[in-house]
Order: C-alpha cells, then structure tokens, then sequence
C-alpha cells in the first residue's frame, strides 16, 4: 500500500469533496452603510458557525458597551469551555479561504479563543468573542484532555495509576514527551496539565482503547484544534456543508500509516453519551440541490411562524397590562420605538423580508414558548423531515458516521471514533473501558445493514416531541435507522440565534453499538 504522500496533489483532491457554499451562493450581501450591519455581523458569524459541525455554539450580538465602536461590530458565540481553541483554528481556516472575508488582528492574550474579520465591503470589522457555556468554571484554562490522550499514544503501553502520586508522575512523563513527539498544541493546553485528574483518567482510558487497537507507539502525532500541520493538512476534506467532515480531534503517524482520532469523553459508563455531530439544519440542505425544494418550502413556513411570533409581542408589549413585563434585564422594552412604528398597532409592517430585524429582540423564553404545542413550527420540521426521510438519512449517515472517510484507507489513512470513560474521586483514579469505533468495521456494518432495509429518519416514540400536548422542550427527537436497526438518536433544535434554522445533534445507538461488537 501507498504512503499519502506519493500521491500527486489531483489525485489527493479528488478525496475532499463537496465544498461549503460560499457567500455568494448564499446571497449574503452587504446591506450597504445605511442597512444593518449588526444584523448583517451575526449573520456572517452564523454562516461560519454552520460549517463548523463538530462543536455546538449558539451565535448572537455581544451587546457589552466595551465590544462594539466606530471601528468594530462586537458578535458572540457560546460554547464549552473546551471547544473554544478548536472552532476558532476552524473559523479562522474558513475565513482565511473566503475571497470575501479579510481576517483582523486579535491580541497575543486573546487570539487562541477569539477571531476577527471583515468584509470585503465593510468598513467596520467583526470581532467574536468565544465565550463559555458556564458548565466548565468560567473558561480560566484550556482542555488538556486532547494533549493528554494523544500524548499518550506515544507509549506502547499506559502504566497503571492507582493514586494521585501514580497520575502525578505520568502527567510529568506527558510533560515531557509533547515538545518531542506532539505536534499542533498551545501553551494553555500545556499550562492546563497541572493537577487535571479527572481529564488525566479519561485521556488514559482513550489511550488504552487506542493502543489495543494498534494506535500505540506513536512516532508523531498531530493536534488539529489549532491547524493542521503541514504533514497531514491534505487529510482535511470539506464535506456535506462541513468544514470539519474529517473531524479528528488528533492524527497518529506511524511509519506511513495514520489514524485519525474523533475524541469524545465522558465520566462513567451510565453518563449519556457525548454529541458526535452538530449541524444546522439550513447548512445540510444546502450541501445538496436535492433538498432545494423543501428547503424553499421551509423557508416560507419558518417566516411565516415568526411573523406571528413578533406580532404577538408586538401586541403584548402594547397592553398595559403586560407593557412592565415585556422588558429585558435592564427594563428596556422588547421592540424599541422605530420598530413600533415600522410595525404598526396590528402588526402589518412586518413581511417575509424583514422579520428576522425583530425577533433578535424577543428573549428566548418568549419565543420557546410558542415552539412548545400543537402550532409548534417543529411540527412542520418533523412532517418535512419524515417527508424526506430516505434524503435526510442518507446524508445524516454520513455527518455521523463519517463512512466516506474509509476511501482514505487507500492513502493509509484510518479514523475511529474514541469515548475515554472516567473521573477522579476523593478515594482515587475510576477509570473504564474506553469505546473504538473503527471506520473499517462502522462501514462494513453499515453495508451489512443495508441489505436488510433502507436508511429512513422516524421519530423517536420514547420522547415527548415539542409539538406534542405537555411539551416540556423545544425539541425534536429522531432515530436514523437502517432496516430496523437504530444507528444514531438525533435531537432538532435551536441554538439560541432564531433568525436562523435549527441544528441536529446526535449519538451512537445503543443498539448500533451492540451491533458493532456483535
């Protein structure tokens, strides 16, 4: 078998697929110095946000007094904690390769977790600030976990730890190993090492599983949050509307051979299982033509919804019995004075052009509220979706199971999904079996399964769906399926920016899973 690098450069392209749509494609266009460039910004920054597939982040306005000025238009995402350097190195890739956008300085403090860019025709830049979910202790450090477990990898086996002296020692070891065999880390990752138990037992649990399966004994490996290194940039493949369709978290060289690791983590065997994908609906419709038809039909009804939310509010704002409730944290009034008038007592003024000025005005509560019953817009999405359902599963397939990637077996290149399995307690390291999920044996199961039935999108009857009577979420919850086995429990929902569509995330079946080792 061939080394990758023997192959010439058209033949490596013909590995990396379909592309993202550019701006141009999408009609993303300048509104021009009197339009609304705040609204043009959070636009731009979630048209990145949906080619980057494998992190979930909720766009919006950094509304902060400090962020925004004459030069520069302030715009948020929130994410995990220990996403933030991984999307940024993938905004920034997108950004670098969009002949419409020109990237802008960020300070040396800032640069690994924020990015900054500018339209070609704007005066003002956009600056986006990745912020922290809240779940992870205020975002003081990066996640090691990444480093730990492909660091890890180098060693033919992982020693034992049964005490903090055992985990201590072997973070010192990993110390000194990365400046030697990894490539691709930051300086906060390394800081990060210190004292980091509970990421150390998982990272160990990964790189067991890892070396079992002939990942051990790295001579390199390379870490792809920031960029991807030179030796193995040609593996990156821009697929399905995603940037990051090879989502491998690190790359192990050994000899000619790698592997690309997608790295999950969880605390214990009976935890939910980490989300694999996160994909905007609206950016999976548009990798295909396919789907130009519903697409369309979704637009219409996804603006016809939120004509009806905004003049709901429109009309609780004005009764007097409702006007002190209708205000933000700060007691301003939902929908300012110029939006009242544009709108008018009944509401007229709002159209299919205009809504999305006003609902980034309405809180989310509001808003989720009326996704939750019978005359939720989820109830179109579930019909549309189902409608659909051999198109949407066959590509959904691909988002998750990353089954197209096996062509890269031909240029020695293999990729797995890897979940460590573990967590430090007061009386010591708790460390489980980590799951492998190989690309050779996901895709030949796959075939296996096709010759019992076809790909289909159901939804799932174990939930409550968000246009069922007692909704308590505004979600939807499907099961992909092959003949009558489930592949992967997949959720609909919004990420707190409504003027765009909502994204799937998903897991690896239970069942498909069994099926996997069966």
């Amino acid at each position: 078998m061939q080394s990758f690098t023997n192959y010439s450069r058209k033949e490596k392209i013909k590995f990396a697929a379909i592309p993202c749509p550019n701006l141009t494609e999408l009609a993303l266009e300048y509104p021009g110095d009197t339009g609304d460039q705040d609204k043009f910004a959070v636009e731009l920054v979630a048209w990145l946000d949906d080619q980057i597939g494998s992190v979930d982040g909720e766009v919006s306005k950094d509304e902060r007094s400090t962020k925004n000025n004459s030069k520069k238009i302030g715009t948020q995402i929130i994410m995990s904690d220990n996403s933030r350097i991984k999307y940024t190195g993938i905004a920034n890739d997108i950004i670098y390769k969009e002949d419409d956008l020109i990237p802008q300085p960020v300070s040396a403090a800032r640069n690994q977790k924020d990015f900054a860019f500018r339209h070609k025709d704007m005066e003002k830049y956009i600056y986006v600030n990745t912020r922290p979910d809240g779940k992870r202790g205020g975002g003081a450090k990066a996640d090691p976990n990444e480093l730990m477990t492909a660091t890890l990898c180098t060693l033919a086996s992982v020693p034992t730890v049964e005490s903090i002296e055992d985990l201590d020692a072997l973070l010192e070891q990993v110390k000194k190993i990365v400046p030697k065999k990894v490539e691709g880390y930051t300086e906060l990752e390394v800081e990060a090492l210190e004292k980091d138990y509970g990421n150390l037992c998982q990272a160990i649990s990964a790189a067991q599983v890892i070396i079992d399966n002939g990942g051990g004994s790295a001579d390199k490996v390379y870490i792809t949050a920031k960029s991807w290194h030179d030796d193995v940039k040609d593996f990156k493949i821009t697929k399905y509307g995603m940037a990051d369709f090879n989502a491998s978290d690190f790359i192990i060289k050994k000899g000619d051979t790698y592997i690309g690791i997608s790295l999950k983590k969880k605390k214990s065997a009976k935890t939910a299982d980490p989300t694999i994908i996160n994909n905007s609906l609206a950016a999976l419709m548009k990798s295909h033509k396919v789907f130009d038809k519903v697409r369309s039909e979704l637009d219409v009804a996804h603006g016809e919804f939120y004509i009806k939310i905004v003049r709901l509010a429109n009309k609780f704002q004005r009764n007097p019995r409702f006007k002190d409730k209708a205000v933000d944290k700060d007691g301003n009034p939902w929908l300012n004075q110029r939006m009242l008038d544009t709108l008018g007592k009944d509401g007229k003024g709002i159209t299919s052009k205009n809504w999305k000025d006003f609902v980034q005005n309405i809180p989310n509560e509001f808003i989720n509220r009326q996704l939750k019953g019978t005359n939720s817009l989820f109830k179109i999405f579930g019909k549309a979706i189902t409608n659909e359902s051999d198109l949407f599963a066959n590509v959904l397939m691909q988002l998750i199971l990353k089954t197209d990637l096996k062509t890269l077996q031909k240029v020695n290149f293999d990729y797995a999904l890897v979940t460590g399995v573990g967590r430090y307690l007061v009386k010591g390291p708790v460390i489980e079996s980590g799951e492998y999920h190989p690309i050779g044996i996901m895709a030949t199961k796959v075939d296996d399964l096709l010759k019992t039935g076809k790909p289909a999108m159901v939804l799932d009857e174990r939930n409550t769906q968000a246009f069922d009577r007692g909704a308590t979420a505004a979600m939807l919850y499907f099961r992909l399926t092959i003949g009558k086995v489930p592949i992967a429990d997949i959720t609909l929902r919004y990420k707190g920016n409504f003027q765009g569509a909502p994204s799937f995330q998903a897991s690896l079946s239970s069942e498909f899973k069994e099926a996997l080792h069966s």
